[in-house]
């Protein structure tokens, strides 16, 4: 279970990297910052909730296949969960130009970075 608890790392890491995004690209079109940050929240929240859903339905699911089965090449396992995870973003991004899906890949890779630090927490406290 404290594996799964971990997953808050990726997604306050795809949030923040999506928002800053959305935010410049808004403040730069606009100019107001009020402007920016009511975009980049009503984005993020409300038009991408279906992209959030999809996202954390395929973390939980590629944890319980690869890091709940054992945390031995984790390095590993969270490249081929990011690679998995980022696949078809990385489709999209290209084919429609939804150039924030670039931004929510590189701020979940960073995020997998982070989060392998607390996974190295969680199996030193494992019997």
């Amino acid at each position: 279970m404290k594996i799964l608890l971990t997953n808050w790392i990726n997604i306050a890491g795809v949030f923040v990297a999506t928002f800053l995004s959305v935010f410049t690209f808004v403040l730069f079109n606009s100019g107001s910052i009020l402007a920016a940050l009511f975009g980049a929240f009503l984005s993020i929240c409300l038009y991408g909730i279906s992209f959030w859903m999809g996202f954390i339905i395929a973390l939980i699911f590629l944890d319980a296949i690869l890091i709940i089965s054992g945390l031995n090449k984790l390095i590993f396992k969270l490249f081929i969960e990011w690679l998995l995870i980022s696949a078809p973003f990385f489709y999209w991004a290209f084919k429609y130009s939804e150039w924030i899906f670039i931004a929510a890949i590189i701020g979940f890779l960073l995020s997998q970075l982070f989060r392998k630090k607390q996974l190295d927490k969680v199996r030193a406290n494992l019997p």
